[in-house]
């Protein structure tokens, strides 16, 4: 029997786009799978179940340092197969303040946001593919639409961090230009800061 045309069902086009308050509960694993116990420091709570519902609060509002607003999603086959958060460093003390004010945040310097972007910069706070997803360079493409976005928004520098002993993703960085800066210590662990000079448009 001949397959009606348009019968197999076909993949949709991956999708560069904005997060919306309703990719939350997908972004969150992701940006926990990146970001690890920098989460709970973001949360300011120990407490697993109660630090994932405050990063869900934050994602879906607004003006703060992991609100939708700062997000962007690559979406594939109705999933999110990665993400991104990104934001200009002179706007880090403001975007920090609603995580910093919260009510019932721990005062334990353990939980202590570190200041990992400077002002004049674009700054990758958190990159995150899907693990089903990589190795199909959803990666590569999310930082190109990052630095894209710089561009856009005028600046001529991006920055990012990277874990010290995190010598792979190094090298990622390091291929596309990126140049280590700085070392900077959150959480008790050395992270390499790392800055790009943008071409201009």
């Amino acid at each position: 029997m001949k397959p009606t045309i348009g019968s197999e069902q076909q993949k949709t086009v991956p999708q560069i786009r904005p997060a919306r308050k309703e990719d939350v509960d997908q972004i969150i694993p992701l940006l926990v799978q990146a970001i690890g116990d920098i989460a709970y420091a973001l949360a300011g709570e120990a407490d697993n179940e109660r630090a994932m519902d405050i990063l869900r609060e934050f994602v879906t509002q607004e003006n703060n340092r992991i609100s939708y607003q700062n997000i962007t999603v690559m979406e594939q086959d109705g999933q999110i197969a990665g993400m991104l958060v990104a934001y200009a460093g002179d706007d880090v003390d403001r975007l920090d303040q609603p995580l910093l004010n919260r009510p019932g945040r721990d005062g334990d310097e353990k939980y202590a946001l570190v200041k990992e972007t400077r002002p004049g910069e674009y700054y990758l706070d958190t990159l995150s593919v899907s693990e089903p997803f990589q190795g199909q360079g959803i990666g590569r493409a999310l930082m190109a639409a990052f630095e894209q976005q710089g561009r856009e928004l005028g600046h001529t520098q991006v920055a990012l961090i990277v874990e010290q002993d995190n010598g792979r993703a190094m090298q990622l960085y390091e291929r596309q230009g990126y140049v280590q800066d700085e070392v900077i210590l959150i959480g008790g662990h050395e992270y390499y800061h790392m800055v790009k000079e943008l071409s201009v448009l």
